[in-house]
């Protein structure tokens, strides 16, 4: 461990952007001081860790030699942070000296993912809900093999705020939402469920950007939802929101992308979007996926007046 902790020094790498980024550290715009804006204790291995990088470096190699048993609700350091366990192995070059893990439950995660490529979501805007009255942004995990006819039965990366249904539209859910009141989590769903919620019931047109990423890029990506799973941030409308976030896993997986340092004040999905393709290569592929109303808006146009009248009697 002392070896491992002068050399992670030697090498500076708290200072590392990867580092930084899995620890999602970012410098406020008015105090101008860094500090992590996941809100969880339990996402850090130091007691400072949500402030200090290298305390959190250091205290993060020391849980990796823990021997704790997989249960299903207790893991070993080196599944419960699974993308900080491959970087700093990756830099660092754990040896035998250091035992592993058994991590079955993330690799049985992964296994259902099945990844071999990743494409961002945008959901149109929802003006019945203030939640969604700008869009909603996500991944979706393509697996191996798959097909446009199976392209739906992939899962999705989300993160969302985790709403107080009892605080409906009111003014009461416009002030939590601005003030952080409420968790913001990540999830993963069957995308199947997102287009029958989006499409099919409110309506709402979706655009599919296909990434250029490579597949240690994917995996890194999906061993940092992993180890987000159940981190809370405090989830604000007009900033950290879904769209910021999303970003942030891209971040992590290709830090030379630096997406979440455009948006500061206020971010917006379709911003976020724009801010993906205005990068050289990292889209290369777009496809529209128009809902149930917009289908039938584009066969309503095709009648003429009299055709209009009978289709509607």
């Amino acid at each position: 461990l002392a070896e491992l902790q002068q050399s992670a020094k030697v090498r500076q790498l708290a200072t590392s952007p990867v580092w930084l980024n899995l620890l999602h550290y970012k410098r406020h715009p008015l105090t101008v001081q860094v500090r992590s804006l996941a809100d969880d204790p339990a996402f850090f291995a130091a007691a400072d860790g949500a402030r200090n990088a290298q305390a959190e470096l250091d205290a993060t190699l020391a849980r990796f030699f823990e021997d704790i048993s997989e249960t299903p609700t207790t893991q070993s350091a080196q599944c419960r942070y699974r993308a900080r366990f491959v970087w700093l192995s990756a830099q660092l070059g754990f040896d035998e000296r250091l035992p592993r893990a058994n991590c079955a439950r993330f690799d049985t995660w992964r296994a259902a993912m099945n990844p071999q490529g990743l494409t961002l979501i945008y959901a149109s805007a929802y003006l019945n809900s203030p939640a969604s009255m700008y869009g909603h942004t996500m991944f979706r995990v393509d697996q191996a093999g798959q097909r446009p006819s199976t392209e739906t039965l992939a899962y999705t990366l989300s993160y969302a705020a985790d709403g107080d249904s009892n605080d409906g539209l009111g003014i009461g859910f416009a002030v939590k939402g601005l003030m952080g009141l409420y968790p913001g989590l990540f999830s993963s769903t069957p995308y199947y469920l997102r287009v029958r919620e989006y499409s099919d019931l409110e309506n709402r047109d979706i655009w599919e950007y296909q990434l250029d990423l490579s597949a240690p890029e994917i995996d890194m990506v999906l061993a940092h939802a992993w180890e987000l799973g159940s981190v809370r941030f405090d989830y604000f409308f007009f900033d950290e929101n879904c769209s910021y976030h999303i970003l942030s896993l891209l971040d992590v997986a290709r830090p030379s992308l630096q997406l979440t340092d455009q948006f500061v004040w206020h971010t917006i999905p379709i911003d976020t979007v724009k801010a993906a393709m205005a990068l050289p290569g990292l889209v290369k592929q777009v496809r529209y996926r128009p809902s149930q109303l917009s289908l039938l808006q584009a066969r309503a146009d095709t009648l003429n007046p009299l055709q209009l009248q009978w289709a509607k009697e």
